[in-house]
């Protein structure tokens, strides 16, 4: 989920009130004007979707008393504007120091996500590389068919980026970020979510 309107109106409320601080499921229930089983009801559902989080706090004396807390994926829902920036940040360098000057710092963000993964060898290695690409949010499977390894992406995390600086993202970020982190010469790009493709593949000759 990427929208905190697709959570329903309580629920949205809930967390911009808990953006402000933690809160009791009495105080969200004060706040909301609805029954605190109600508000305790979908505090819980926001815990489960990782959105909210549980805190618990000893006072001077008696039990600890429970907190609700927006956890970072719960702040993720509002908007964000990331790729307006990034779009100017990489318009900036191109403008700056040309293409090929752009390039070489994306090919150089890249190497950084990658080096953890390959340099680290043995057989794991591909888990890691996809264990990487989704945590880039790429949503990233990988497939053996024959000698050919080929990885499907079905989400572009930064695919508005991708659609003003196609060559610097597809291929200077996503590919190599592949290439890095599986330590092959060569890898070839086959369909383009940025070109209306449903996913994104990658074929590596193993």
């Amino acid at each position: 989920m990427t929208n905190i309107r697709l959570l329903g109106p309580a629920k949205e409320r809930i967390l911009s009130r808990l953006r402000d601080g933690r809160q009791t499921a009495r105080e969200v229930a004060s706040d909301l004007g609805i029954q605190t089983s109600a508000a305790r009801k979908h505090l819980e559902r926001l815990v489960e979707m990782g959105t909210v989080r549980e805190e618990f706090v000893r006072g001077a004396r008696g039990r600890p008393k429970k907190y609700y807390a927006i956890t970072d994926a719960g702040a993720e829902l509002f908007p964000r504007h990331y790729d307006v920036v990034l779009n100017e940040v990489l318009a900036r360098l191109e403008a700056d120091g040309g293409e090929e000057s752009a390039r070489r710092v994306i090919t150089g963000v890249a190497e950084n996500f990658a080096r953890p993964v390959s340099s680290r060898p043995g057989r794991p290695r591909l888990a890691r590389a996809l264990r990487l690409l989704n945590d880039l949010g790429f949503e990233a499977t990988a497939e053996r068919r024959g000698r050919k390894l080929v990885i499907t992406s079905r989400n572009c995390p930064i695919l508005r980026t991708a659609g003003r600086h196609r060559e610097l993202v597809c291929s200077g970020l996503h590919a190599e970020v592949i290439r890095r982190a599986l330590a092959v010469k060569r890898v070839d790009r086959g369909k383009w979510i940025v070109d209306g493709d449903s996913v994104c593949t990658h074929t590596i000759e193993t």
